[in-house]
């Protein structure tokens, strides 16, 4: 039986924490604290959810709408977020 997705994700952050220096584990711990604390999680759209309309400027300056990419076909988006 394949492992579980969650297994992999968990033994991987395990595996890499393990190389960092303490400081940047302290970093991203903190971070990672200060993002539960803050309840964003509540607020953010989930697995599923319709996201909003957006306009964003490409990599060329362009501008990107959700709309029109949408237009084309499915979109997947991804979201990252941090301080260090």
């Amino acid at each position: 039986m394949p492992e579980p997705l969650q297994q992999k994700l968990d033994d991987h952050r395990e595996r890499s924490a393990a190389s960092w220096p303490a400081e940047v584990t302290a970093t991203i711990a903190g971070a990672v604290r200060a993002l539960r604390d803050s309840g964003i999680a509540a607020r953010a759209v989930g697995v599923g959810d319709s996201a909003p309309g957006f306009e964003l400027p490409g990599i060329r300056g362009e501008p990107v709408r959700l709309g029109d990419l949408l237009a084309r076909g499915p979109v997947v988006l991804a979201f990252y977020r941090g301080v260090w």
